[in-house]
């Protein structure tokens, strides 16, 4: 239903069903994380979509839900073996790797930046995917996202380890 809302209207899309699907995977987190990795294989896809969608107000508007997503699961530790995080996060690897606007490839950025400098103590199997992140961030054309990138980098190193 949100996706055809999304595409009823392009210039002018609904996005209640959008704010819900937000409301039930911020509930949906607390779910033994076998149930949640099947959940988030379906909703995950849904915000990859959004996400590099051409109405670029609900591009950021996934970019910045996957944000607030992203900070509420990091609370909890991952256990060893497993790769949940690195599951979640994928939609910000897949947004910066595909979107063609530099203004969302920079909000990934600075939402990713807010994410690990906030949760880094319990990122494990998430690392992979914030590295593949800043990696194409450090080969974009923008002079300001390859920045923000290093400047990710340079905190992440003196900071977290």
């Amino acid at each position: 239903i949100s996706r055809e809302e999304i595409q009823g209207n392009p210039s002018n899309p609904r996005v209640f069903s959008m704010q819900k699907i937000v409301e039930i995977t911020y509930f949906n987190m607390q779910r033994i994380r076998i149930v949640w990795s099947r959940i988030w294989s379906i909703l995950g896809e849904h915000f990859q979509s959004v996400a590099l969608t051409p109405n670029i107000e609900l591009s950021m508007y996934a970019i910045d839900s996957m944000r607030q997503l992203a900070l509420k699961f990091l609370e909890k530790d991952e256990l060893t073996s497993f790769h949940f995080q690195r599951d979640f996060l994928k939609p910000f690897d897949f947004a910066m790797g595909n979107s063609k606007n530099q203004d969302i490839r920079e909000l990934v950025i600075r939402c990713l930046t807010q994410v690990v400098l906030s949760t880094a103590r319990n990122i494990k199997s998430g690392w992979k995917v914030a590295f593949q992140v800043l990696n194409t961030a450090g080969r974009d054309a923008a002079e300001t996202i390859v920045l923000l990138a290093f400047d990710l980098v340079r905190k992440v190193v003196h900071e977290s380890f």
